[in-house]
């Protein structure tokens, strides 16, 4: 593999994301930058909409880069269409779902499944992958059923799994991942990956990179880690370019884009965020779903919208990948981006 040199080319081998193919038609009437900044405006009037609605809420979500904004009275459907913007009539309140998505949480010891929030479709997703076993699935169907149309489960065919496996050659010999972010701590530089990763231990190189040591690694729970970046600052960048100057947080319906050290970059769209991922290592809170494809060497690196970081790889199945948010990332090491 050609060795990269920005926040994703300098660790090609470290930590990768992916985000698929799904960019919607009207993407391209617009170049990716403009569409971005169309989508970041929407999502930040919507959501100070949303927020000026209370109770009445039910979130909000993207629709072809426009934003719709859910509510469960028709004065607040007033209030939004006064606000030049989209409103859907719906059941559930964003509360409500969270609440639901919250009190599903208390399951536990349930490999191979999954559950988080679609504001798109005013529900919380339930996902019971056949990989899981009869006790597990009838577990987690019959705590979900007790939820009613608040909640939809979903059948999934395949395996959950992180995206990174014993043969993926890497410098230190377990694994392949990729870069996530190039990011300073205190004026230091170091790399922000996926913490299955950093789980690995030893020291990691690629790119202009070599002796990186894990500082920090959180996984299960989180999926973060961090590594020292002995060659020096790397650039707040993607490997194509695109400057990376914020962090954000996902929206049901955005467009993103994504690049790995193996499949390379390409697009998707968020589908559910606040997702409670049961991998066999254990619980990954606080994901966001994407239809973004990935695979095995693909884990740690960025999702990101325009010049707006949203996370970093966890892993997924053949329809659908996991990303860890960047917001929580920083928040948790004490991080800038570089």
């Amino acid at each position: 593999m050609t060795p990269r040199k920005t926040a994703l080319k300098t660790f090609a081998v470290l930590s990768a994301a992916a985000l698929t193919s799904g960019v919607c038609a009207s993407a391209a009437t617009a170049s990716p930058l403009a569409f971005a900044e169309m989508q970041a405006h929407a999502i930040g009037n919507a959501t100070q909409v949303a927020q000026s609605l209370g109770a009445a809420s039910g979130g909000i979500y993207l629709e072809n880069g426009k934003a719709v904004v859910n509510v469960v009275d028709d004065a607040a459907l007033q209030k939004v269409q006064a606000a030049g913007l989209s409103a859907k009539k719906v059941k559930h309140t964003f509360a409500a779902l969270t609440g639901v998505k919250n009190q599903l949480d208390a399951v536990k010891n349930v490999p191979q499944t999954a559950w988080g929030i679609d504001t798109k479709t005013n529900q919380v997703v339930v996902k019971v992958y056949d990989a899981a076993s009869k006790e597990t699935a009838d577990k987690v169907s019959a705590a979900a059923a007790k939820y009613g149309d608040s909640v939809r489960v979903e059948h999934r065919t395949g395996k959950l799994e992180l995206h990174i496996a014993d043969g993926d050659a890497i410098q230190n010999s377990q694994g392949r991942c990729s870069l996530g972010f190039n990011v300073t701590r205190g004026g230091e530089p170091f790399l922000l990956t996926a913490g299955h990763c950093t789980n690995l231990g030893g020291t990691w190189s690629g790119g202009d990179v070599s002796g990186a040591e894990v500082v920090e690694s959180d996984c299960p729970d989180a999926d973060s880690g961090l590594l020292t970046r002995p060659n020096g600052t790397g650039p707040g960048e993607i490997n194509t370019g695109q400057k990376i100057t914020s962090a954000a947080e996902p929206t049901v319906g955005e467009q993103i884009e994504k690049q790995g050290s193996t499949t390379g970059g390409g697009s998707g769209e968020v589908t559910s965020v606040d997702e409670s991922v049961n991998f066999d290592v254990g619980v990954l809170n606080h994901e966001f779903g994407t239809t973004a494809h990935t695979d095995h060497g693909d884990s740690g690196g960025p999702a990101y919208d325009g010049e707006k970081g949203l996370g970093t790889l966890s892993g997924g199945d053949t329809q659908t990948s996991y990303f860890y948010p960047l917001t929580l990332e920083l928040q948790a090491y004490g991080l800038e981006l570089a």
